[in-house]
This record gives structure tokens, C-alpha cells and sequence, in this order.
């Protein structure tokens, strides 16, 4: 399985450890980690101060200036580094983030799909846990089409739409939602029904904009969500 890495800037140093409750710590030499709720099994990396760090998470989102500076004065990054292989565990690791938030984490970057979130930034895109992908998939436009990004880590296929596709995000996000969550065959001819007769059909993209070595590039392929007529 492909491999998602999370970067949480923290407001203590990196030789210190990171409590999560009384009895669960990430010590400052900690390899791997469980957190508490949490199944899935993290490798753990810790960083030292990086300058500027605020800067990706404003490209990303609006973000408050009491934000900025709660990002740009972190002590250290803990990177977690796993797999997710269904949507209950996506779940899980979004509360799991929301643990490291009381712990002292002050954002939370993924690296696989650019996403990069602010405490409250986070814990509006999660809302009530309906769609716990959301957090996950970060959008790209080329030209007339918006693309996600992000898919990779779910061993899935990015996917695209026409720009001028009334609420197109949304769109995306639903599918990406039915493919991982529901189960909907990543292949050609797979409809996707998003409720209130709107249903749209995956047509596999011939060519891929994004160069091999580009952070974009997905070698599971593209597909475009059409409406179907």
C-alpha cells in the first residue's frame, strides 16, 4: 500500500516528548507510535524548527494572523508516516489529529496531497465526520479542469472535472468519498450516483498533465467524471 505522511508543527522542542493523555507519550527517540482510538500503526520522524513553515499553510487556506504565528513559532515537526486501507480508518487518524492538537500541535500539513490546515481550518473541513476524506484531498486547475490530489495514498486514481461543472468540489469530493468509502470500481464506465438523480461516469484520462517527477503525478492514472445524459 502507498504510504501518507502527516506534518504536524509543535510548540515544544524536538527532544521533548509529546503527551497525548496520561498514559500514552511519543517519546523525543520514539520510532513508531499507536495513538489511543487509533489502529493504525504510525512511523514516527521528528524535525527541528523549519523558517517560514506558515507560508504553505497560507497558500493553502485564509488563516488568522494569531494562526500564523502559532504555525511560524512551532518548536519542532513530528512527522507520522502510514497506510490507511478503508474509510474507518481515515476516521480514526482524523481523530487522531484532533488528539495531537491537545497535545500541542498547532497544524497539520499532508504531505501527500499539499493539504496544509490549521487547527480550526481542520476541524471545519472534518465537521460532524460525514466525509472524513475531505481533509485528505487537496484541487489543482490546468487550463479548464480541476484535478485532486491526494488519491495515491488510497492506492486509487486521482480524478478531474470540467471547471465550469457547477459545485465541481464537491463533485470530486463525493467521488472520491464513493470510490474509497463505498467501494465503486476505479475503471471506466463506473457510475457514480451523488443523490438527487446527479449520477456521473469515470472515463479514464488518455494523457496525465503532471510530469513523472512532479509531487502531482499519480501512476494510478486520472479520471474524468462525466455527467451522465
Amino acid at each position: 500500500m502507498p504510504q501518507f505522511i502527516l506534518a504536524l508543527p509543535m510548540d515544544r522542542a524536538v527532544d521533548d516528548a509529546v503527551v497525548i493523555n496520561e498514559n500514552v507519550s511519543i517519546a523525543a527517540d520514539a520510532k513508531t507510535t499507536i495513538i489511543p482510538g487509533c489502529s493504525v500503526f504510525f512511523n514516527v520522524i521528528r524535525k527541528e524548527h523549519v523558517d517560514g513553515l506558515a507560508d504553505i499553510f497560507k497558500e493553502h487556506q485564509d488563516i488568522s494572523a494569531e494562526d500564523v504565528a502559532a504555525i511560524d513559532g512551532h518548536k519542532s515537526l513530528l512527522f507520522l508516516v502510514g497506510e490507511v486501507k478503508n474509510i474507518e480508518e481515515v476516521n480514526q487518524i482524523n481523530l487522531a489529529i484532533l488528539k495531537l492538537f491537545n497535545a500541542g500541535a498547532k497544524g497539520v500539513y499532508m504531505q501527500q496531497s499539499g493539504a496544509a490546515w490549521s487547527i480550526q481550518g481542520f476541524r471545519d473541513e472534518v465537521g460532524d465526520g460525514e466525509y472524513p476524506m475531505d481533509p485528505w484531498i487537496n484541487f489543482v486547475e490546468n487550463g479548464d479542469v480541476i484535478y485532486t490530489l491526494g488519491m495515491a495514498c488510497f492506492a486509487l486514481p486521482d480524478l478531474c472535472i470540467g471547471s465550469s461543472e457547477e459545485n465541481a468540489q464537491e463533485a470530486l469530493l463525493l467521488s472520491a468519498d464513493a470510490l474509497f468509502g463505498d467501494g465503486i470500481p476505479a475503471k471506466s464506465g463506473s457510475e457514480i450516483d451523488l443523490d438527487e438523480g446527479e449520477v456521473f461516469i469515470l472515463r479514464q484520462e488518455t494523457k496525465n498533465p503532471f510530469p513523472k517527477d512532479s509531487p502531482e503525478y499519480n501512476k494510478q492514472g486520472i479520471f474524468r467524471l462525466t455527467k451522465k445524459k
